[in-house]
């Protein structure tokens, strides 16, 4: 019975790593190093320059791809409700996964995990070296082939979300929001190329000293067939759309020409000229003035209490008519009121000897 849960659980672990780029529960081993003859160690002047060139040129666009991908969740966060169920948004938010996993993978700490472990020097004189085990050199293999299929499946969403939003707006529909869905989806898809190259170099020339690192006294083979060598990606790669009927673009292909020249297909007529039609004669008129000032005198219209209620009933009228033709025009409707009342209560009142200063 314990021979086979130790075959099951062998045999589990050999099915779960045949797919070794998209394996989520992969068990990192103990970091282990082991004396060696220094003529069976591998390079490690080679190893140490490999990594460091690595972090020198990886670095830069690693800053750009987190930056376009965090702009990328945000999108999907805000228009999630607008294009929910869209095939072209699915590609997004499955290209937002993808750039969520390479954080859980984190190549750039079990590198220096693995640059940490090496021997800082060799020297010539040595007869034994502190090397790393296999079983962590093919940790980090694996992580590499894990980081390059995420950004293969990453330009493979990038595809597929920029072909759908293409054609949103060849028919002018969310013009801003595709345009800048665009704009961060090609970001992404020539970060990932740029990066993804530069993990394919690095395991390339890491792949070819696996059998110089040891093995450790209780290493477990696994029996990996890890690629002897990962092609790169394409970097210049267009997305070909189908071009609408009838339409010809700059961009797109030369213009074309006519070989022969064009011919009228109906004769030409001589235009008739018709008579002048009779609009009339233009008369000067001089502009009638359409508010006509009045003259206003307050000794004589203001001078006696009879004379102010005349004035006070005519230019009610006046006001009803037209404000801008009354005299009073430059006074308010609730103060021109409240005077009125007051001039009345006062008449009322007997008191005509103040009425002047109303």
């Amino acid at each position: 019975r314990i021979f086979a849960t130790l075959f099951y659980l062998h045999f589990y672990k050999f099915v779960n790593m045949c797919d070794l780029w998209n394996e989520f529960e992969l068990k990192k081993p103990p970091q282990i190093t082991v004396p060696i003859s220094s003529k069976n160690a591998p390079n490690v002047g080679r190893l140490q320059n490999v990594v460091q060139q690595y972090f020198r040129r990886h670095r830069p666009q690693e800053v750009e791809f987190a930056e376009a991908s965090a702009l990328l969740g945000r999108l999907m966060a805000r228009r999630k409700n607008s294009f929910h169920g869209m095939m072209g948004f699915r590609a997004v938010v499955k290209c937002n996964t993808a750039t969520c996993r390479l954080l859980r993978i984190d190549l750039t700490r079990e590198l220096e995990l693995f640059h940490g472990s090496l021997p800082d020097f060799a020297l010539d004189s040595a007869d034994t070296l502190e090397i790393p085990t296999q079983n962590n050199f093919d940790y980090v293999l694996i992580r590499l082939l894990n980081t390059c299929g995420v950004y293969g499946r990453i330009r493979e969403c990038c595809l597929q979300a920029a072909e759908y939003f293409a054609k949103m707006m060849r028919n002018n529909f969310f013009m801003d929001t595709c345009t800048l869905l665009l704009a961060v989806l090609a970001k992404l898809y020539s970060l990932s190329a740029i990066l993804g190259n530069k993990c394919v170099d690095l395991y390339n020339q890491l792949r070819p000293m696996r059998l110089k690192f040891p093995l450790a006294a209780k290493s477990v083979d696994y029996n990996l067939n890890l690629p002897e060598q990962l092609e790169k990606f394409s970097v210049s790669q267009i997305l070909e759309l189908p071009k609408a009927n009838s339409i010809i673009l700059k961009d797109d292909a030369a213009l074309q020409t006519t070989p022969n020249a064009l011919t009228a297909v109906r004769s030409l007529k001589k235009l008739k000229k018709q008579k002048a039609i009779d609009v009339g004669v233009e008369v000067s008129r001089e502009p009638i003035s359409l508010s006509q000032t009045k003259s206003f005198n307050a000794d004589t219209e203001l001078g006696t209490v009879e004379t102010t209620k005349r004035f006070i009933s005519s230019e009610n009228a006046a006001r009803k008519k037209s404000l801008k033709q009354s005299i009073t025009r430059d006074i308010l409707p609730h103060e021109w009121m409240g005077a009125t009342r007051l001039f009345e209560r006062k008449v009322l009142a007997n008191d005509h000897k103040s009425f002047e200063h109303i």
